[in-house]
């Protein structure tokens, strides 16, 4: 495996996913949301939150606007509402600041791989125990 470099600002996205958890970016495949202009590894068109926070409105996350969150974080909703999870992180970076969210984020993800590696697995979204005390809700892949 690369060296994984997590504590990067530039690793969180403007919808408030850390990308430091996603199995692209941990197997080296994937630099994160900002380094790839708003593309993910799936798929070629521009993701319309990346899109309208970063070059319409020229913010660097979507917590700067007064329409947060918008019809945009529709992507997020499922089963489990995960799009309560993007908007915790967001909510979370306005109260917190990006570095003592990152930090979190880094000692959070940091523990998931460990545990990744005491089970003989190189990431969470191939362990047969989830969901657990660690990751309870599904863990990050390229989409």
């Amino acid at each position: 495996m690369p060296e994984i470099k997590l504590n990067n600002s530039k690793l969180v996205a403007p919808c408030g996913l850390y990308c430091g958890e996603c199995l692209g970016f941990q197997d080296g495949r994937c630099g994160g949301c900002l380094l790839r202009k708003g593309l993910c590894l799936k798929y070629s068109k521009i993701c319309k939150i990346y899109d309208c926070c970063i070059n319409d409105r020229k913010f660097r996350f979507c917590n700067e606007c007064s329409n947060f969150p918008c019809k945009n974080f529709k992507f997020f909703i499922d089963e489990d509402n995960w799009i309560f999870f993007v908007v915790k992180n967001l909510e979370r970076i306005k109260k917190i600041g990006i570095q003592k969210f990152l930090n979190e984020e880094v000692k959070r993800v940091e523990g998931l791989i460990d545990c990744a590696k005491e089970k003989g697995i190189k990431h969470c979204s191939e362990c047969k125990d989830w969901p657990c005390e660690k990751l309870k809700r599904p863990s990050l892949v390229p989409a």
